[in-house]
């Protein structure tokens, strides 16, 4: 199984597809979800989905560098 949920957070196990990636993003609509200890917003998936889709393989969910510099 490559996603977990544990109280109030996901947890990826292993790269996600991007079929994944997108049941996320229907998830994250309506607000951020905690993944790996990172809050994810609805953009950071869909950019995680169109490369997952793009390369042809899963990725390692991580925020983007911008958003991540934004964070406390």
């Amino acid at each position: 199984m490559s996603l977990l949920l544990k109280g109030g957070e996901f947890i990826a196990t292993e790269a996600l597809s991007a079929n994944v990636l997108k049941g996320l993003m229907s998830l994250a609509r309506r607000r951020p979800l905690l993944l790996n200890g990172m809050e994810f917003h609805l953009e950071d998936l869909a950019s995680l989905a169109e490369e997952a889709q793009r390369t042809g393989r899963p990725v390692w969910p991580r925020t983007s560098l911008k958003r991540a510099a934004l964070q406390p």
